[in-house]
Formats: C-alpha cells, sequence, structure tokens
C-alpha cells in the first residue's frame, strides 16, 4: 500500500485526511469566531464536546485552544503541561478530543493516548497526536498507542480545525 501524502495529515482510519473520526469541547476567541460558523449547521448545545490540550509550551497551548474551541459545539475543559495533569483531567473530565504532544514537562504523551482510549470504550474519542518530533518509530508508536492521527507542528498545525470540523461531521452523520 502506497505511503500517504507526507504533507496531509496523518490517520489511521483511512489513507485520506478528509475521514476524521472524534471530537471534544472548546472555545473559540473573538477572531476565531467567524471562522468556526462554518462547522456551526446541525448541532444542538446538548452535544457540545470535552476537549483536552496537552502541551508544555503556554504559547503553542494557547494558539490550540482558539483552534479547537467551537463554541455551542467543542469546549476546552483543561490544558495540561504534564503527563500526571492530563492523567488527572482524563479522570476528572470525559473527553471527546484531545491535542496531545508527545514531549511533555513531565512524562510523555503516550501515557495520556492510552488512558484515552481505555476510558473512552466505545464512545467516540479523537486523539490528534502534534509533535514536533514527527519520526516514524514515533508515528508508529501512537498510532499503536491509540491515536487517530499523527501531525507535525512544523508543518500540520493549520490543519486542525478542518480535521476537527471533519471528524463533527462524520460523528453527527
Amino acid at each position: 500500500m502506497p505511503e500517504p501524502d507526507p504533507t496531509a495529515a496523518r490517520s489511521r482510519h483511512a489513507s485520506s485526511a478528509a475521514a476524521v473520526h472524534r471530537p471534544t469541547p472548546l472555545e473559540r476567541g473573538p477572531q476565531d469566531r467567524a471562522r468556526s460558523a462554518e462547522f456551526q449547521p446541525g448541532h444542538s448545545d446538548e452535544e457540545l464536546m470535552n476537549a483536552l490540550v496537552v502541551e508544555d509550551s503556554p504559547q503553542i497551548a494557547e494558539r490550540l485552544v482558539e483552534l479547537v474551541s467551537i463554541p455551542s459545539r467543542v469546549e476546552v475543559v483543561a490544558t495540561a503541561a504534564t503527563e500526571d495533569e492530563a492523567l488527572a483531567a482524563c479522570d476528572r473530565y470525559t473527553i471527546g478530543l484531545a491535542i496531545v504532544d508527545l514531549q511533555l514537562a513531565q512524562g510523555t504523551g503516550f501515557g495520556v493516548i492510552r488512558r484515552l482510549r481505555a476510558a473512552a470504550g466505545s464512545d467516540p474519542v479523537c486523539i490528534v497526536v502534534l509533535t514536533n518530533h514527527a519520526v516514524p518509530a514515533l508515528k508508529v508508536a501512537a498510532f499503536e498507542a491509540g491515536a487517530d492521527y499523527f501531525l507535525d507542528k512544523s508543518k500540520d498545525f493549520a490543519t486542525i480545525p478542518r480535521l476537527i470540523g471533519e471528524w463533527l461531521d462524520h460523528r453527527e452523520r
């Protein structure tokens, strides 16, 4: 089977980045509200999804909260800079969407991915790995742990809103 386009999002569920599979909740900043309007049709407040951002850079975490938050659809309920903080958030909230960095201030994202996947059971959850260390061995390990997508921070960051929108649309069908 041919390797997917390296510039596209990597998914373990489909060869195309167009098939998105699991989401959670977040709030958008004022500059992002207009952009998120494209994701508004066909939803209700009852479907508000909880999201978790696991990132040790405060600036990147703040930007991810802006990218992931979609009013009345996705709400970021927690951010974490360490594996322990992320695991505590997993125990406190039912997470439907997680953006997880692999290299953290303490621990790694792998334990977080495994906990999210185990906690979800048969419920849908979308786990997106976003890393600066996009090497094949880490990609394989992330998918084995339960990640749905493996993104390179340096070139795939901007695809996150589209992936989330597509996943939400897929989930609502």
